[in-house]
């Protein structure tokens, strides 16, 4: 019998706590929406976000080319270790 009542009410609280986070993403939708009918960001911010966001492109773009480099790098001095490894006589 405990065991039946343990599973009942699980069972309960699982669906108590479905439900009650659907109401709560349904909540934050609704104001999300509300915010975004109050008005948008002046024309003047969202160009300075555009600008902001080419920039910061633009460096993670100069990162991932230092990085591939590095990687290179670590390729080919790993090959050198290799052929100077393979080369030396054993005792």
């Amino acid at each position: 019998m405990g065991t039946v009542m343990i599973i009942v009410l699980g069972v309960v609280a699982i669906t108590v706590v479905s439900v009650l986070g659907d109401m709560a993403t349904k909540i934050a939708q609704a104001k999300a929406k509300s915010r975004q009918a109050e008005g948008a960001l002046p024309s003047g911010e969202v160009e300075r976000l555009k600008e902001r966001l080419a920039l910061l492109e633009a460096r993670v773009e100069d990162r991932d080319e230092s990085v591939r480099k590095l990687q290179d790098e670590v390729r080919f001095v790993t090959r050198m270790l290799e052929d100077t490894s393979s080369q030396r006589p054993s005792k």
